[in-house]
């Protein structure tokens, strides 16, 4: 029996890339079971794009403004036995999910990611792109890389409620409960660069302290628990 992949893509005033992103989506070689729309309290057209694709692609509703509540709500509804997310504005490579699923057939494997790549978004102007001089292609241990058993996401329990680092956050307490990831080769997904994602480094540098010392907590906590 295929295993059931539901793809979570959390939103927030994202019209100008989401249609991209659903649509690589739709576009994978391993069939789709869902594809979930999170509105995470937008005021543009985002909706509206995610409903014209009908099909496979629902939207439910997140109204407080916070991409881990936006995820963890998507996991919530999702009725696949795979859970997988991407970012509204990044983009999958039509292999991404088979080539997951292969090594997903390990039953040892509860967590598969891929390399990733970014990519200047095309409507910036040349000077602006100039400003982006590190761009590259990396190991993704990210959000939109991941595939995940149902299972072992919810055995780790959901997102930190953080401004940013959730993901760090989420993955810390993945590597405390002990669960197998495995990094492939191949550069599958794309993140895409544009002004709204460069804007917000202050904050983003408070997100990630605040998810490193979630994760320090969460190992002390499971080291004492094992030394009683």
């Amino acid at each position: 029996m295929k295993s059931l992949v539901s793809v979570i893509i959390p939103v927030r005033n994202g019209e100008l890339y989401l249609g991209e992103a659903i649509d690589s989506v739709l576009k994978q070689i391993y069939p789709i079971h869902e594809v979930i729309v999170v509105d995470n309290g937008s005021t543009d057209g985002s909706r509206k794009t995610a409903e014209r694709f009908g099909g496979p692609v629902r939207v439910i509703d997140e109204p407080v403004a916070c991409i881990a509540r936006a995820r963890n709500a998507g996991v919530g509804a999702a009725t696949g036995d795979l859970i997988a997310f991407l970012d509204a504005d990044d983009l999958w490579d039509p292999a991404k999910l088979s080539r997951q699923i292969e090594v997903l057939e390990q039953p040892e494997v509860d967590l598969v990611f891929t390399r990733m790549r970014d990519f200047i978004s095309p409507e910036l102007t040349e000077n602006q792109r100039a400003s982006f001089s590190e761009i590259g292609t990396f190991d993704g241990w990210h959000a939109s890389t991941m595939l995940c058993r149902t299972a072992a996401f919810r055995t780790v329990g959901p997102m930190p409620e953080l401004a940013t680092g959730e993901f760090v956050a989420w993955y810390g307490l993945v590597q405390t409960a002990g669960l197998k990831c495995k990094m492939i080769p191949d550069t599958l997904v794309s993140r895409r660069i544009h002004l709204q994602n460069t804007t917000r480094q202050r904050k983003i540098q408070s997100g990630y302290l605040q998810a490193a010392k979630m994760v320090l907590d969460s190992r002390r906590a499971r080291s004492r628990a094992q030394g009683a």
